[in-house]
């Protein structure tokens, strides 16, 4: 396995090349500054991709709903399906990002389509039981069961 973590993307791209060359079976994790960056590997036959920006993007959101309300694990939950979400629709979109009219159309699809799943997760997954990370709400019940 190789783990090319490397802050170029250009030498991170230079090494994907060299390395499926000479060793063709290799599983290889790359992340990517973004999401150009993402495409480019998309394109060299990268599976595992990690988009340095994603994640943050994605904690910040989580702790902003936790700070509006919404129960840790439902946050969580959400920011989990958006980053699903996304990463399928990167896929789709990779083919698509030469042609500027082409891509400005499926990506307004694609954010049309996270919507929608997204607000179906909040309606389909109840939260019946997303006090279970809620630190004030287990205190509450271990302190009833004794």
């Amino acid at each position: 396995m190789l783990v090319a973590a490397i802050d170029s993307p250009e030498i991170n791209m230079d090494l994907v090349r060299k390395t499926r060359e000479y060793f063709p079976n290799l599983s290889i994790m790359v992340r990517a500054r973004n999401r150009i960056d993402a495409y480019e590997l998309i394109d060299a036959g990268v599976k595992d991709i990690y988009r340095e920006s994603l994640e943050t993007s994605v904690r910040i959101g989580v702790d902003v709903l936790v700070k509006l309300g919404f129960r840790r694990y439902s946050a969580t939950r959400a920011g989990q399906n958006f980053i699903k979400y996304d990463e399928a629709a990167l896929s789709k979109l990779a083919a698509h990002r030469h042609d500027q009219d082409s891509y400005i159309f499926y990506t307004r699809e694609q954010i049309a389509i996270q919507e929608e799943l997204l607000a179906n997760d909040r309606e389909v997954n109840p939260t019946l039981h997303d006090h279970a990370w809620d630190r004030n709400s287990q205190d509450t019940k271990s302190s009833s069961l004794t």
